[in-house]
C-alpha cells in the first residue's frame, strides 16, 4: 500500500481529506510537508524553511510523548499531501489539547482545508474527552491571531497570557470549545 493509499485514523476524515497520524516511518512524508510550508517556520525559527531534522524532530517528541501526535492532510481525489497538525492531548488539563501546529501548503490555501482538518480532529478529539482546543500564537502576529479567530478561536482573558523570556516575549493564548 503506497502512502496515499494508508488509511486514516479512526474518525478523522472529512468530505475532502484522509487524515492520518504519523510514526516514525513517516519522516520522510512530514518532511516534504514542512518545505512545502516552509513560511509557517518563519514565525518559529525567523527562516522560511524548516530544519533538516525538523520532521524527525516532532515525530520523535510524540512518540515520547503521551498524547502529543502530529498527522498529515491528505487530499482523497489526487492523494496530495496538503498540510499537518500537530497536538498535545491533556495538555495543560486532561479535557485540553493544545494545538501546536496547523499548516497548509501554500497552492492549498483559502479552499478552506484548515477548517476542514480542525473539523476533523475536533469530532476525533472530542470521541477522546477533550472539550477545549488551546493555541499560543506571538502576541503581535495580527495574521495569526485573525486565522486563529477565522477558525472559531477565541482570544483567552489577558490573565491568562504568558510571558516568556523575562516578559520580552509575549504569547498569546486562543481557544475553541470542541463539540
Amino acid at each position: 500500500m503506497s502512502e496515499a493509499q494508508q488509511p486514516p485514523a479512526a474518525g478523522m476524515e472529512s468530505d475532502r481529506l484522509d487524515i492520518r497520524t504519523l510514526g516514525p516511518d513517516d519522516v520522510d512524508r512530514l518532511q516534504r510537508v514542512f518545505r512545502a510550508a516552509g513560511d509557517h517556520f518563519l514565525t518559529v525559527t525567523g527562516r522560511p524553511e524548516p530544519e533538516p531534522d525538523a520532521a524527525e524532530r516532532e515525530i520523535r517528541g510524540c512518540t515520547g510523548t503521551p498524547g502529543r501526535d502530529v498527522a498529515i492532510f491528505t487530499l482523497r481525489d489526487t492523494g496530495e499531501d496538503v498540510g499537518a497538525a500537530g497536538w498535545w492531548a491533556g495538555s495543560p488539563e486532561p479535557d485540553v489539547a493544545l494545538l501546536g501546529m496547523l499548516m497548509v501548503h501554500p497552492k492549498h490555501r483559502r479552499r478552506g482545508i484548515a477548517r476542514e482538518a480542525l473539523g476533523a480532529l475536533e469530532v476525533w478529539m472530542a470521541g477522546r474527552g477533550i472539550r477545549r482546543i488551546r493555541s499560543g500564537v506571538g502576541a503581535g502576529d495580527e495574521r495569526a491571531h485573525a486565522i486563529l479567530r477565522g477558525l472559531g478561536f477565541l482570544p483567552m482573558d489577558e490573565r491568562k497570557h504568558v510571558a516568556l523570556d523575562r516578559g520580552r516575549i509575549m504569547i498569546a493564548l486562543f481557544e475553541k470549545a470542541v463539540g
